[in-house]
């Protein structure tokens, strides 16, 4: 990506980062959780503002479905991108996917995929996350046409 993204902080095994978004509403503290799926091979990128930390555990609740107000999607688009590249020099063999319900975002990903496209495919494979006849989510050959769910991200070897 074309932008700086924000500074981030990283736990032992990459799989959680923070940062601080900036903008006209002020700072606003995010996370961006990568959590393991019923497909070992495959974590699921989550990111948002944070809305608690559980004391007891650690666990970090957040809001993945508002935006911040704060003006800066392209620079948190770049910062999540350098998080992926920091979890998949960790986790080399990892799937990352990333989507989303809202049809919003999703189309907001697709633009930032499109414009992007070569930067990105120079260290990652791309495909689109599309469901099945079984209606099981895969992957397939990137097509920045195709009806999909959202993406997979693969570190290329």
């Amino acid at each position: 990506m074309e932008y700086q993204g924000y500074e981030l902080s990283a736990n032992a095994d990459f799989t959680f980062f923070g940062f601080v978004s900036r903008g006209k509403n002020g700072p606003v503290t995010m996370a961006i959780k990568y959590s393991a799926t019923l497909n070992n091979a495959v974590y699921n990128l989550g990111y948002g503002s944070i809305i608690s930390i559980n004391d007891r555990t650690g666990e970090t609740e957040i809001d993945d479905m508002s935006p911040t107000g704060n003006s800066d999607i392209a620079t948190v688009l770049a910062t999540v991108f350098r998080s992926v590249v920091a979890f998949t020099q960790c986790h080399p063999e990892a799937y990352v996917l990333f989507g989303s319900s809202n049809p919003v975002k999703l189309r907001m990903y697709r633009m930032a995929l499109s414009k992007n496209y070569s930067m990105i495919t120079e260290t990652f494979d791309l495909f689109v996350a599309v469901h099945n006849a079984q209606g099981q989510l895969v992957n397939r050959p990137y097509d920045k046409h195709a009806d999909v769910r959202g993406y997979f991200l693969k570190r290329k070897m």
